[in-house]
């Protein structure tokens, strides 16, 4: 078996005991190499960027050369190699001495890391712009690319770890070194553990990777930070405090938040800080509808198993991030603080009994339910990262020392400030892919998407759509009850469909005539399929001119609630433009726009459709 030796190396035959007759050869090298007598002699010195030393014997002149078994000993572990190399022939003992090198590896460095490490989201495994480290996010992979400069491939004994000082320094500055990985991750990342570090087992000479630590930088100040590397050999080195085994590379991190006075979003960096107003904010809609997976097992498209029956159960930290987000988006004071807890709450309940797919996600099957950790979901779907950036903003730079002329500081002495703009699109990006955001992203095809047109939002709060040709479900039709909803209460059947809806709406007259029957008369009953509690039932109450704080109502709203026949909800957050139907005649009645304020669900109130038909010019 032949040995595998890289750059230039000092070769001296220095013992040759053997009963056979032996040489050696040495291939692949750019000087030095050919075929030599395995006898005592002096040294020879070989050069190449990965060359082969080979030992043969035969029993005589007649007989074909054959491969002598080969043995290096390196130990114990040096920068400048030294090492004995031994060759053997086919003998009941084996002491590697028929050949015997002295080998003298003639290089003087062992590593290098060329380039800054970077962070990469722990979420979609993206990494950040110009590898910045930002605070609003947290816990990143750092990645640290390793080339290996020595004489050998790294050996299961060697790895790239952060020095004890080093860590107490970077902990004294806010930055903490995670050393815990599950199994999970190292077998997504590809890599070994080796004490607190990572093995650099099997990387050979004048080739480099990514190796992955995971740090915290959520309490680091926006600087530049120091962390130095070591290269060390667990099994024990003869100069384990060389310099040549150790490298000091620097990160870089920014801080972002919410200035609470002007709603703007502040990025902060040593140099200065960047501030910016969100004005609109692009989402790629077709990719999240695309890539997205049922949690419950199928396909969403007639594939995988069908919904269990039962309640799904929601996450409460979904819907307050999306309120959060919502807040941000409008420019409101929203500590990114509180959408980094959410995102713990949301990722660590997802994977609570009860969820869909809960107690793990198997990656060898993609459609069995459960929730891959890498991506979000919403309870009933999850999604692959998908594009949400900002398209219009104002913003404006201060750098932290005045300057003369023209041009001010860079960021770092490197990156332009624009790329802190990135990373706050980064910041907004993670937040949203998590979120039950709009229903453009996350909710079921069924659910009303298209482009806006004429809209009021004062007494009828409501636009009209241009739907997408995709709708699955044709005109004067509703959604059933579902069987992956919380409330199973089917006007026709589960999983059905409520067919022959009329387009004929009820009028303000026809309401108040049903308002004088006994609030538990059939007539007063209706019906709505929504976004968030689905399929849900209600009793007609009244009408006035109230609603949601976010318009003003001069007329008559269709004021709706609980109906104690049913153990559910009037309507949720989210609801927001299903539309109640009257339950024994069919025939739409209102527009919903509004319930209550405390999440209980004991009223809905909805626009007629009668007045939306008129302010918005609609002929059915």
């Amino acid at each position: 078996m032949a040995i595998n030796l890289y750059g230039k190396w000092r070769l001296e035959v220095v013992k040759a005991i053997h009963n056979w007759e032996n040489r050696y050869v040495i291939d692949g090298a750019s000087s030095g190499g050919g075929t030599f007598d395995g006898v005592v002699g002096p040294a020879k010195v070989i050069d190449g960027v990965h060359w082969q030393l080979r030992a043969e014997y035969r029993e005589n002149a007649g007989e074909p050369w054959a491969e002598s078994d080969m043995m290096i000993d390196a130990a114990p572990d040096r920068i400048d190699i030294r090492a004995t190399i031994g060759a053997e022939d086919p003998l009941p003992q084996l002491d590697f001495e028929d050949i015997e090198w002295d080998a003298r590896w003639q290089g003087d460095t062992l590593f290098d890391i060329p380039v800054r490490p970077f962070a990469v989201r722990i979420l979609d495994l993206g990494q950040m712009p110009d590898g910045i480290f930002e605070t609003a996010i947290g816990v990143y992979y750092m990645g640290v690319r390793v080339e290996n400069h020595w004489g050998l491939a790294f050996g299961p004994d060697h790895a790239i770890d952060i020095t004890p000082q080093s860590r107490a320094q970077l902990t004294a500055r806010g930055i903490d070194v995670i050393d815990s990985f599950t199994q999970r991750e190292l077998d997504m990342l590809g890599q070994k553990l080796s004490g607190t570090g990572i093995s650099l087992e099997g990387l050979e000479p004048d080739r480099s990777r990514v190796f992955y630590f995971k740090i915290d930088v959520r309490e680091a100040s926006p600087r530049k930070h120091d962390i130095t590397f070591s290269v060390t050999n667990r099994a024990g080195m003869a100069d384990p405090g060389d310099p040549r085994r150790f490298k000091t590379k620097q990160i870089f991190v920014s801080s972002s938040y919410i200035d609470e006075t002007t709603g703007q979003i502040v990025s902060e960096v040593q140099e200065g800080e960047i501030r910016v107003q969100l004005r609109e904010v692009a989402i790629d809609r077709v990719t999240a509808k695309k890539k997205r997976r049922r949690l419950d097992g199928s396909d969403g498209k007639g594939g995988g198993e069908k919904p269990r029956r039962g309640g799904r159960r929601r996450n409460p930290g979904a819907r307050d991030l999306r309120r959060a987000l919502e807040a941000l988006l409008k420019g409101k004071d929203i500590d990114p603080c509180l959408i980094q807890k959410l995102l713990t709450c949301y990722c660590s309940c997802r994977d609570l009994p009860g969820f869909p797919g809960g107690g793990g996600y198997d990656p060898t099957d993609p459609w069995g339910g459960g929730r891959d950790p890498r991506f979000p979901g919403d309870g009933k779907w999850q999604y692959p990262p998908f594009l949400a950036f900002p398209t219009k903003f104002d913003y404006t730079v201060t750098p932290s020392e005045p300057f003369d002329g023209q041009y001010g500081p860079l960021p770092y002495d490197d990156p332009w400030w624009k790329v802190l703009l990135i990373i706050i699109a980064v910041i907004l990006l993670i937040a949203g892919m998590i979120a039950e955001a709009a229903d453009i992203a996350y909710q079921d095809e069924d659910n009303v998407i298209g482009t806006l047109g004429a809209f009021q939002q004062d007494d009828i709060d409501a636009a009209l759509c241009v739907i997408d040709t995709d709708r699955a479900l044709a005109m004067n039709t509703v959604l059933d009850a579902q069987g992956d909803e919380d409330f199973l209460n089917p006007l026709t059947a589960l999983n059905g469909m409520v067919t022959a809806v009329t387009g004929n709406v009820m009028t303000h007259a026809e309401v108040s005539n049903l308002l004088v029957l006994p609030i538990d008369d059939p007539q007063r009953k209706v019906f709505k399929s929504g976004a968030t509690t689905g399929f849900t039932h209600g009793i007609i109450s009244g009408l006035s001119p109230t609603g949601h704080s976010e318009a003003a109502w001069s007329i008559d709203q269709l004021q709706i609630t609980r109906d104690p026949a049913f153990d559910e909800p009037t309507s949720q957050k989210g609801d927001s433009g299903s539309v109640w139907i009257h339950t024994e005649t069919l025939r739409p009645v209102g527009l919903h726009h509004s319930g209550a304020a405390d999440g209980s669900g004991n009223f809905s109130i909805a626009s007629l459709l009668e007045d939306v038909q008129r302010i918005l010019n609609i002929t059915i």
